[in-house]
């Protein structure tokens, strides 16, 4: 018999997206699917969308995130994993578009020792007009490869065997940005060659839209700053771990900017989160790096400027692995 899937979809306020994205999933060539969308809380006419869709197929299932789990599509993704039946799992975003065949392609490739299985997709704008193809070629390491962006993976890319999940720690709830990354990240890190399987073909669409853009053009946010510096200071230590040089240098020079840019606009909270997290990850490498970090790091705090002058000294600096 074929293996039931869990489709789970965080909404909020896509009254007037969601319904193509919900055909899409009743298009679907396989059919043992069931269809989790967790509202986040919206205030448009999502649920009277949703409800007609229930009414015609019984594999839509509709919730509402609990009071008590915090806000956002992180908290919604996870609810929605709690109350998943199927044994694989395909989170999936509200404006985005299934092809007939992302299911049962996706299934296809799934042997016994396979944790997940990738696929490319095709970005297209509000209206569905392709923009181009986001293909998915490995050529060195999946964690690396996707921790430097050269690989364009978003939730609906990956389905996932539920068992390879741990329950307890999905997406993290209170992070504002770089959730999806840090997920990734933090899967991908821990899997060999032979555990996932990629599927270099279009299977879905996904959607940019005005909304997304906005997002982008947002100069300096608190909370994302936070939130990023975390993702980074995570990928830093697994940098580290693998001891691969130019992970390192990338994730180092990130932290190197957010720290002078966080003294820049007065966000001292998130440059004393640098000063306490960098320095002892650098000391492994070279002490006097990080030495030299900690201590003009604690001045410049002190004196609520930044100067460019070490900010190039330091993003030049030329780490050297151990041996």
């Amino acid at each position: 018999m074929n293996p039931l899937v869990s489709i789970i979809i965080p909404t909020f306020n896509r009254a007037h997206l969601i319904s193509e994205t919900l055909n899409s999933i009743l298009e679907q060539s396989y059919t043992n699917w069931e269809c989790i969308i967790v509202d986040d809380g919206s205030t448009d006419n999502t649920n009277d969308v949703v409800n007609d869709y229930i009414l015609k197929d019984s594999r839509f299932k509709y919730y509402y995130r609990p009071d008590d789990r915090p806000k956002g599509a992180n908290a919604c993704r996870n609810y929605g994993f709690k109350l998943s039946n199927g044994q694989y799992i395909n989170w999936f975003d509200d404006d985005d578009i299934m092809l007939k065949d992302f299911i049962k392609t996706k299934i296809n490739h799934f042997d016994e020792y396979t944790k997940f299985v990738i696929a490319s997709c095709t970005m297209v704008n509000e209206k569905l007009k392709e923009i181009e193809i986001i293909k998915i070629k490995i050529t060195t390491n999946l964690f690396k490869e996707y921790v430097l962006w050269y690989l364009k993976i978003v939730t609906g890319n990956v389905m996932f065997r539920k068992s390879f999940l741990n329950q307890e720690q999905l997406f993290l709830s209170r992070l504002t940005r770089g959730q999806e990354t840090e997920f990734f990240s933090r899967y991908f890190f821990k899997v060999i060659e032979k555990d996932y399987k990629i599927i270099d073909i279009p299977l879905f669409l996904y959607r940019q839209h005005d909304q997304t853009k906005t997002i982008k053009n947002i100069k300096y946010v608190r909370s994302f700053k936070e939130s990023q510096v975390y993702v980074f200071t995570i990928k830093l230590k697994r940098s580290i771990h693998i001891n691969d040089l130019s992970l390192i240098l990338h994730h180092y020079k990130l932290l190197v900017n957010y720290f002078f840019r966080s003294i820049e606009n007065k966000h001292f909270y998130n440059s004393k989160i640098i000063l306490k997290t960098i320095p002892p990850l650098l000391y492994k490498l070279d002490k006097s790096l990080a030495i030299k970090f900690y201590i003009l790091g604690n001045f410049f705090v002190i004196i609520k400027r930044g100067s460019y002058r070490f900010e190039s000294y330091f993003k030049k600096y030329q780490l050297k692995l151990k041996n």
